[in-house]
């Protein structure tokens, strides 16, 4: 008798969750929080990695299992350079990612893993050295949780990568490779 009923109600929750999730299309807005951990290389600094907190936003549009994806998020790392004296330490980069990435959803009910990917502008501002702004790519992978059909939670994670000229490269280049772990919620409309 129980285990019938317990059938029943996952079922009913399973027709309540999943909606139109499989391939519904549909303008999305997200906010996103998570950690971000920075490898960074300059010339012949070793630099030890630093993890720091990131937050943004997500807008896009879905149609079927594609989707195209507005994606803004701000970091702050600190350079930590693996020799303490070097003049580079505790300096910080704050950067900002504004670009375009492409989701490709595998629906399964109401979970919807995913690939992306993207290119967009970083722009990384170098306490008392320079400010540069280039392109880069990311690359990544999440899940998105529908919960009916207008909400969702996801969990995505990234890899970027991006390369600075410091002082238009008199100094030398700053290339920054850093991983992205983010979560947070998208509203369909």
């Amino acid at each position: 008798m129980h285990k019938a009923r317990n059938v029943g109600l996952a079922f009913l929750l399973s027709l309540i969750l999943t909606g139109n999730a499989h391939g519904s299309p549909g303008l999305y807005f997200g906010l996103q929080a998570g950690w971000a951990q920075e490898k960074a290389r300059f010339e012949a600094i070793k630099f030890n990695s630093d993890t720091s907190f990131l937050y943004g936003v997500k807008a896009g549009v879905r149609a079927a299992d594609l989707a195209l994806e507005f994606d803004y998020h701000q970091v702050a790392h600190k350079l930590n350079p693996a020799n303490p004296a070097d003049t580079w330490a505790g300096r910080k980069v704050d950067y900002t990612y504004i670009g375009l990435n492409l989701r490709w959803l595998f629906s399964f009910l109401f979970l919807n893993p995913y690939l992306t990917g993207g290119y967009g502008y970083y722009t990384a501002d170098i306490q008392s050295v320079d400010t540069q702004r280039k392109g880069g790519y990311n690359l990544g992978a999440g899940v998105e949780l529908r919960l009916g059909r207008k909400f969702a939670l996801v969990a995505e994670g990234k890899y970027h990568r991006v390369s600075f000229n410091v002082q238009d490269g008199t100094i030398g280049t700053l290339t920054l490779n850093h991983w992205t772990l983010s979560g947070g919620f998208n509203l369909y409309f």
